[in-house]
């Protein structure tokens, strides 16, 4: 019993530490697990998921995974593929198949796998999993639309592959116990289309029961999660693996249905199912024998240097003719391809079924998985920025200022700095409090900025400062600690609470709590009643006569906030005397200045 006890501490603890490690280095949280995994079990033998789960391990796998695809397929709002859906569609409709057949083909004659074996390989591997490539997307900070062709590729993947990978699986299976090819696609067929029909509905009525109000909030998350795995587990009884495709139709159904609710449901994820998808793979990872790591050989990483290397580019570049894909963002397209923790977990699951089942190469297949898995996250980790600047697919938009706070003084601000050129981004948990900044037409966001559903939803690329303007100074200062590794310490600022409150302020420590916003003591309090006094942020050109500059000065009080450079570059100023800025001819000066008349902001 004790020894039960110490391998749960041990999931545990390695879980949330795999997590944490790669929030903090910025990288796929899934190598981390893979490798405390790999550590735990084989390596040190302190982890044995059989003798910890016995019979219960393979469907707590198989339900983490139908977990997965039901938040993967929740990002696939097929709205935001404007401007892309051409090329994501050629890439997973005509690239997925063609990668499909060329990977099964290389498996078989590199690898030796039986052809069963190899097809269903093939499927598994044309996955390349969100959840890998969204936190690389972020650390190359790439232009918005190759950014976007590989978002979505990765999310419109991870269900097909698994719908392809079972099929074949079924298929293989069928046919070996004397059905014909014909029987099965009569039968399956009508089971695809009930499985699907069923989860049309379980989707709908999801919607229904959250917007009438028949569900309290706080038991949305664990009643989405009971009705995923219900359904999952049900249509698994009506056609056996049917249940993955019935989560992944469930999902995309929820979220282009667009139900209010949408955001609840998206929530749960990243508190419901956390530790136990990472535990999930802590397991996976520790019942992977070392013996089926070290069968690995020369021909196996052959194979994986052709999956990467040479299948990938033929992909893409087949798949992508006649679109207006550059040839830049083909190559770059086409060697950013990391597999990620469906295609890991699959080969989990289906590895074993193909031995029970009389393949005995289905033994191969998650070591193989594993392996491609470990190197493409490392490699294109590494690789993703220099490649992206060397073909020059960085984004060159990258003036922007995020507000998080909206309020009448920070939209009449993104105003301003709107009618100037500067991107602009108020975002609120608040719906009530973002209509103003709606009303006046300021891009917004309604949601968690810390939340990892932002990084599916929010390109970052077009901004590079923040102003961390909420009312909970510890929540601000989480705000400049996270987003100050994406734009510098020195671009992350934060307003200074109410007078009363700063003692709690200064309690925070300097090095997280951000830049002073334009000035020591000036707070969001005193914002508030300075607007309402009469206050605006106005902004006016720095002239020059006679070498000497010309600021723009009114006869009321003035208060230098920031400058606006001819890049478009935002600075603000602060009380840090280290960085101070000074105004150039041309720029444009940001004042907070108290006028007779309200105004947009801009002269």
């Amino acid at each position: 019993m004790e020894a039960l006890s110490f391998q749960i501490v041990l999931i545990a603890l390695f879980a949330i530490a795999s997590q944490w490690i790669a929030w903090k280095l910025r990288i796929p949280s899934i190598i981390f697990l893979l490798g405390s995994g790999f550590l735990l079990g084989p390596v040190l033998g302190l982890l044995n998921p059989h003798e910890l789960m016995g019979d219960f391990l393979k469907p707590a796998i198989a339900a983490a995974v139908a977990i997965i695809l039901f938040e993967g397929s929740l990002q696939l709002d097929f709205k935001e593929l404007r401007g892309t859906q051409r090329i994501v569609r050629r890439i997973t409709m005509f690239g997925a198949p063609i990668g499909w057949l060329l990977i099964s083909i290389a498996a078989h004659y590199i690898i030796g796998l039986d052809w069963p074996t190899a097809i269903t390989l093939g499927g598994i591997l044309i996955v390349t999993g969100p959840t890998v490539i969204m936190p690389m997307l972020k650390q190359a900070r790439l232009n918005k639309r190759i950014g976007s062709v590989l978002k979505w590729e990765g999310i419109v993947n991870d269900p097909l592959g698994v719908i392809f990978a079972i099929l074949a699986y079924e298929y293989f299976v069928s046919t070996s116990e004397g059905v014909s090819g014909l029987s099965f696609f009569a039968e399956n067929g009508l089971s695809v289309l009930m499985v699907t029909l069923v989860s049309f509905g379980f989707a709908h009525l999801t919607k229904r029961i959250f917007e009438r109000g028949h569900m309290p909030e706080y038991l949305k998350a664990p009643f989405l999660v009971s009705s995923v795995l219900i359904l999952f587990f049900s249509c698994n009884a009506l056609l056996y693996e049917s249940g993955l495709i019935a989560v992944t139709v469930m999902g995309i159904t929820l979220t282009n249905i667009h139900s209010r609710s949408i955001e609840d449901i998206k929530r749960f994820k990243e508190t419901t199912t956390l530790l136990l998808v990472s535990g999930l793979f802590l397991l996976l990872t520790a019942d992977l024998e070392l013996e089926a790591l070290l069968s690995l050989n020369w021909q196996s990483f052959v194979f994986i240097f052709m999956l990467l290397f040479v299948i990938r580019p033929i992909t893409v570049f087949i798949s992508t003719l006649g679109t207006n894909i550059t040839f830049a963002e083909s190559v770059f397209t086409s060697l950013i391809a990391p597999r990620g923790i469906v295609c890991a977990a699959m080969a989990g699951i289906i590895g074993p079924l193909l031995v029970k089942s009389g393949f005995e190469s289905g033994a191969q297949i998650f070591p193989i998985a594993f392996a491609i898995v470990v190197i493409s996250v490392t490699l294109h980790s590494f690789m993703i920025k220099p490649l992206a600047e060397k073909l020059k697919l960085t984004s060159e938009e990258q003036n922007g200022v995020i507000i998080a706070g909206s309020y009448t003084w920070s939209v009449q601000l993104a105003e301003a700095l709107k009618l100037r050129g500067v991107p602009v981004l108020i975002v609120d948990n608040n719906w009530g409090s973002l209509s103003k900044a709606k009303l006046a037409e300021i891009p917004v966001y309604h949601g968690e900025l810390l939340s990892e559903e932002t990084e599916f939803s929010l390109d970052f690329t077009a901004y590079n400062t923040l102003i961390a303007a909420t009312a909970n100074p510890a929540y601000n200062a989480l705000l400049c600690e996270n987003l100050g590794y994406e734009f510098g310490s020195e671009r992350v600022f934060s307003v200074a609470p109410a007078e009363d409150e700063k003692a709690e302020h200064r309690k925070i420590s300097h090095h997280v709590q951000g830049q002073a916003f334009v000035r020591e003591g000036l707070t969001l309090e005193s914002l508030h009643k300075d607007y309402d006094s009469g206050y605006r942020f106005k902004i006016s050109r720095v002239g020059k006569k006679d070498d000497e500059l010309i600021i723009p000065e009114d006869s009321f009080t003035n208060i230098h906030a920031g400058i606006i450079g001819k890049s478009g570059v935002v600075s603000f100023y602060t009380e840090d005397p280290t960085s101070q800025i000074a105004p150039r001819e041309d720029d444009f000066i940001i004042t907070l200045t108290k006028v007779e008349e309200e105004s947009s902001g801009n002269t």
